[in-house]
Parts: structure tokens; C-alpha cells; sequence
């Protein structure tokens, strides 16, 4: 049995999957692996599924889009193709190209399935060295898992222990067809130049170097796992010990908290917290700006930074993680039954309605009416429910803790010209439902709700 046969039963027999996503390119190292999941489908009762993604950079890619569909039709397997107007973004086409690829992985893989990659030892070593030239840390030259979570469900990389001539020796073993891309000869190409002559003249001089980049690589996945343990520990801490969000994007933790711990070790809990979250992290020079302003005198209590994906902000001695902002402009007033549940996107917040005993808006003040939704106050004075005087909104928002890029994305509810409700506050007191009336209960959650397009 051939070094990749083995280390695909392997993965088959310790995977838990209710399908398998296959990313075909159509070159050797993708339908190597396709072949030999097609020929284990039966044994290990295997439901398996192509992808194919057209870039549209190369003239050929309509070939190779036939070339997979005529190999998926060869081995009785079902193929999903995609073709991509790839928007450089500033990073190089290569890496728009990937981050488009994966974007639409992402959109294809459920909670039960695996997208099966074809990356090998190879691609492992090349990853390594790139990493280390551009100064990545210990996360970083852990380099390819593989096994991780991705999307709903998850990303395998069953082939990182099989050499790309041990994928061609199989290849050519099962008489396989499969497509050369040009582009791989590129050595303008940063991947390209460390596999075309990088690689050959440290191979050189030292034999089987890429068995020991890779097992280093498995060591330091080994120390940063260790590292997560305690970071996780750290965080479900701080986490419990703070005050819930009132949109609840991602939550915020007390800086005095952190602060008792040193700071290698808060970087370590934030840097774990951005990627439980799913963001690619903020460079070192970001987070040294935040350190200091996490650990000096920042007698305001704002600060925070910015990166591609995601924001850390101070506010009130707390640190907030956040998705990236948008630029907001107040959206368009709209009128609403409170019937329904109903996601607004150009804020990115979900109003949901319940009834309740004693609470909410009472009925009888929205009998034959409807809300109308709007972002600016048209009245300055508030009388909260169950407060003896009245409040300015602003003091309001200010008593509640509330920061100031949350309230911007706060929906005041009206029945005709008179503010009832802001949601997750407070009830205007002249409308507010007590003893056994029943009200109606609206309640406001963040972006991840509208991201899951609940309507």
C-alpha cells in the first residue's frame, strides 16, 4: 500500500461526515485524491460531492472545467462548478483568486460536511518557509492543519504526510489524466519561487528536509495548542465575569481583568479570542498599539484598533471585539406591524416581538396601529417604565452603558410621533403594559443574527 493510500483510509476511517466536498482542480494532487476516495466510497459508505472553481485568469480554465466534469463523470461523482470575477483587492491577484475560492467553499459546506483538500507534504513545506520570510509568529509556522473547523462544518488535509512524488507515482500507477497549469511555473510568484528555487538547493544540501520542516511544523502546532488551552481558560473567565452586550456581536471583557495577567499572556487570550471568532488577526504592530493602550494610562477609556476584519475598542475600562464597522447612514424610515421578526442590514440588527404579562408595550396602545422604525429622535425627553423621572435619550443611553457605535444602530420605535420604545432599553412609561396587562416584548439582537439571514 502506496504512502497516500494509507494516509486516505486513515482519514476516511476517523472522519464523521455526512458528506465529502472535494476541492478538483483537475491537476494530478486533486484527482489523485478524488480517485482514491471513490475507490474506498463503498467500503466506508462515502457520499461525495466535487468543487470546481473557474478563476477566470487563465484561457484555459474552460478546459480544465471539462476536464474535471469529464474525470467526475469517469469516477460516477457529481460536480459543482463556479465561475469567479476575481477583484483585486490590493494583496495581489493570487490572493484575491484564494480569497474568492474560499469564500465560495464557504457558502457550499454544511454543518455535517467536510471540504477535502488536496494540499501535500510540499505545499506544507513551501507554506512554512513563506511564513518565516515574512516574519509570522508561532501560529503561523504551525502552518496547514489537518483537521480544522471551516464554516459549518470542516476543512481535511488528508495528503500533508504523502510527497508530491508519491502522488505522482500514483498517478501514473492508475493511468489518472489531469491538467498542468502555467502558471505554477511562474517564479514572478512568491509560492512558485520558493518550489522552483528555494527548495531545490536546500534539498541539496540536506536530504529529506521537508520530513523535518514538516515534523517542526507539527511541534509547534503541538506548543500553540497548549498555548489555546490556557488562553481558553483565560477567556470563558473574563468573559463570564463581564457585562453582556446589548447587541451581542462578539462581547467585551474588563480591562483590569486582563491586566492582571502579563502582557505576553493578554496577547495570547486576545489573539485566541479574534480567531474563536472566525477573523483573520491583526498584525504585531497592531496589537503592540493596543497593548499600549490596554496596559497605559488611558485615563479616557477609549482607544482601540482597526484592522481588515475586525475592531477592538475601549470604552468604560472595557475592551470590545468587533466585526469590522461599516460607514452607517441612518437608514430609511419604515413602517412595521411588530408581527414579525425582521433583520435591518444596513445596520445589521434583528428586531424579534413576543407577548408577555406586565411588560413591553401593552396592546391595547397598539390596537390598529403600526411602528414606525427610525434612527434619529424626534424627541429629546424619555420617561423610561418603571423610573420615577424622566431621562434625556442621551443620559439614558449613558446609564445603561451603552457605547456610542452601538446607538447608532439603536431603531427608535414610534406610534404616530410618539416614542414608545427604544429596543433592549427601556419602554416609554405612558405606554408601558404592568399588573396583568399583556404587552408586546421587542427585542434587538446584533449582526450575527442578520448575517444568518433570519427575516
Amino acid at each position: 500500500m502506496s504512502k497516500l493510500d494509507s494516509e486516505v483510509v486513515r482519514f476516511v476511517q476517523d472522519k464523521d461526515a455526512r458528506r465529502l466536498l472535494v476541492a478538483l482542480s483537475g491537476g494530478v494532487d486533486s484527482v489523485s485524491l478524488l480517485h482514491k476516495l471513490c475507490k474506498l466510497r463503498t467500503r466506508y459508505d462515502l457520499y461525495i460531492v466535487a468543487l470546481h472553481v473557474d478563476h477566470q485568469i487563465q484561457p484555459e480554465s474552460e478546459q480544465w472545467m471539462r476536464h474535471c466534469q469529464s474525470q467526475c463523470d469517469e469516477f460516477k461523482v457529481s460536480l459543482k462548478t463556479v465561475k469567479l470575477n476575481i477583484q483585486n483587492s490590493g494583496h495581489g491577484q493570487e490572493a484575491a483568486a484564494r480569497q474568492a475560492r474560499y469564500d465560495w467553499f464557504h457558502s457550499q459546506i454544511g454543518p455535517t460536511d467536510v471540504l477535502v483538500m488536496a494540499h501535500h507534504m510540499g505545499d506544507q513545506v513551501e507554506t512554512v518557509l513563506l511564513r518565516l520570510f515574512r516574519g509570522s509568529g508561532l501560529l503561523g509556522l504551525g502552518a496547514m492543519h489537518e483537521m480544522r473547523r471551516f464554516g459549518l462544518g470542516w476543512m481535511a488535509r488528508p495528503l500533508l504526510r504523502v510527497s508530491k512524488e508519491e502522488i505522482i507515482a500514483y498517478a501514473r500507477e492508475n493511468d489518472l489524466r489531469y491538467m498542468e497549469d502555467p502558471s505554477n511555473l511562474d517564479i514572478h510568484i512568491d509560492r512558485n519561487f520558493v518550489r522552483h528555487e528555494v527548495l531545490p538547493l536546500i534539498r541539496s544540501r540536506w536530504s529529506g528536509v521537508d520530513q523535518t520542516i514538516s515534523r517542526s511544523s507539527d511541534h509547534l502546532k503541538t506548543v500553540q495548542s497548549s498555548i489555546d488551552k490556557s488562553a481558553q481558560v483565560d477567556l470563558e473567565v473574563f468573559l463570564c465575569l463581564s457585562r453582556p452586550t446589548l447587541l451581542g456581536d462578539y462581547g467585551c471583557v474588563k480591562i483590569t481583568d486582563l491586566i492582571s495577567l502579563d502582557q505576553t499572556r493578554v496577547v495570547e487570550v486576545l489573539r485566541y479570542w479574534v480567531r474563536c471568532e472566525g477573523l483573520a488577526l491583526p498584525n504585531t504592530r497592531k496589537m503592540n498599539e493596543l497593548m499600549r493602550q490596554v496596559f497605559g494610562n488611558n485615563t479616557r477609556g477609549r482607544g482601540g484598533i482597526r484592522w481588515q476584519e475586525g475592531e477592538f475598542r475601549v470604552y468604560r475600562k472595557f475592551l470590545y471585539l468587533l466585526p469590522v464597522q461599516p460607514k452607517l447612514c441612518n437608514p430609511a424610515t419604515r413602517h412595521w406591524q411588530g408581527l414579525d421578526a425582521v433583520c435591518i442590514n444596513e445596520v445589521g440588527v434583528a428586531l424579534s416581538v413576543c407577548h408577555s404579562r406586565g411588560s413591553g408595550i401593552k396592546l391595547l396602545s397598539t390596537k390598529n396601529s403600526q411602528f414606525t422604525l427610525d434612527w434619529q429622535h424626534k424627541v429629546r425627553v424619555f420617561h423610561p417604565s418603571g423610573s420615577g423621572h424622566k431621562r434625556t435619550i442621551k443620559n439614558l443611553f449613558q446609564e445603561k452603558g451603552i457605547p456610542p457605535w452601538e446607538r447608532r444602530r439603536l431603531p427608535y420605535v414610534y406610534l404616530d410621533d410618539d416614542l414608545v420604545c427604544i429596543p433592549g432599553l427601556a419602554v416609554e412609561k405612558a405606554y408601558a403594559a404592568s399588573g396583568t396587562e399583556i404587552g408586546l416584548e421587542i427585542n434587538i439582537s446584533g449582526a450575527q443574527t442578520c448575517r444568518l439571514g433570519w427575516v
